[in-house]
């Protein structure tokens, strides 16, 4: 380019005729001015041909399901499922949906062709044994890397209970009309690398006198779990992987005109048992809880309690300021009115017998 403007510089000191010389500034300008508008095109043009020609990347993710010893793949196969995570405006870990889903053959081999990488999130491969979730760690695709080799391993099983401790426990009160209903939240945790089966050996988890209505929820380590009631046990029967799991049940307790006396027992110590109630709601008296403050769930205030650590197993409060069912007035009106009946008939009982003496 330099040798070029150079060669126009020189052709410009030429001696031309004088019409020429006159025009000469002019001519040059408009030359200039369109052999810059030549090379800002073909730079352009050759900069869009080379970015089409780029091929887009593209990766291939493989791996196995690695089954205990004994075990086999079910006949219609294990899907596995490409989980995409990236961080919400909170600053919160959040899934974005399948990114896709195939099915493993008889081996337990899976691979996902053709992936579209996004480097800024972060990805995890998961599958569902008996109903149970299993995934990988999670990782990253790094540029310059097309293959990747991630495999789910399925952990033996085993039956030693011993292993499965209650981690947490909290209790969500809220208020219903002379009622109360109460969601409880236990945190196992299972330090083991085994699954651990609970379905011959169960877990006995007692539950307060006077419950009614009670409802499985959920679990977040997959479906609804095997339970049964006996008087005021629960009987838990499921199979825990390692770590954390989650069991999630309500019931009801009713209440009377307005207050309501609860004794919980617990197989554990009580510093892991957390209470929690709607803010501006109920009230909660008890000596052994303590109050630490406000925790919003859902867009609602609650009220947070913690239990102290002492020697006892039981938890022992009292819950007011429950709404009041109509009914309970009625029977209060009615009560009041036995009564007044009854005093009148005792009051000209008594003045009979003053009129008749002895």
């Amino acid at each position: 380019m330099r040798y070029f403007l150079n060669i126009i510089k020189e052709n410009i000191k030429i001696v031309f005729p004088s019409y020429f010389i006159v025009k000469r500034k002019t001519y040059s300008k408009i030359f200039l001015c369109l052999f810059s508008i030549y090379i800002f095109f073909a730079l352009g043009s050759s900069d869009k041909v080379f970015s089409e020609n780029l091929p887009q990347t593209e990766i291939t993710v493989k791996g196995r399901i690695i089954l205990p010893e004994g075990e086999l793949v079910p006949k219609e196969g294990l899907n596995v499922v490409l989980l995409k995570l990236v961080l919400n405006a909170e600053g919160q870990v959040t899934p974005v949906g399948p990114q896709g889903r195939v099915l493993a053959d008889n081996r337990g081999n899976f691979q996902f062709l053709r992936v579209n990488p996004d480097y800024r999130a972060a990805y995890q491969l998961g599958t569902r044994v008996s109903g149970k979730l299993y995934s990988t760690k999670v990782f990253f695709f790094k540029a310059g890397k097309n293959q990747y080799q991630k495999d789910i391993k399925i952990p033996v099983t085993s039956t030693d209970i011993n292993k499965l401790e209650i981690s947490q426990v909290s209790l969500v009160i809220e208020s219903g009309l002379s009622s109360v209903t109460v969601t409880e939240v236990i945190s196992f945790y299972n330090s083991s690398p085994d699954r651990i089966d609970t379905r011959d050996h169960s877990i006995d988890y007692s539950l307060p006198r006077g419950w009614y209505n009670f409802k499985m929820i959920q679990s977040n380590s997959g479906p609804d779990i095997e339970h049964q009631i006996d008087d005021r046990m629960l009987i838990i029967k499921s199979v825990f992987p390692p770590g954390n799991t989650q069991i999630i049940f309500h019931y009801n307790l009713e209440s009377l005109y307005g207050s309501l006396q609860i004794q919980r027992e617990f197989n554990h110590s009580l510093d892991k048992v957390t209470v929690f109630t709607p803010s501006g709601q109920l009230k909660i008296k008890s000596a052994q809880l303590i109050f630490s403050g406000k925790q919003n769930i859902q867009e609602i205030d609650f009220l947070v309690w913690k239990a102290k650590a002492t020697d006892s197993n039981i938890l022992e409060l009292k819950i007011i300021n429950i709404p009041i069912d109509s009914l309970e007035y009625i029977g209060i009106a009615v009560i009041i009115l036995l009564l007044l009946f009854l005093s009148v008939i005792i009051f000209y009982r008594n003045r009979l017998m003053m009129r008749d003496p002895i």
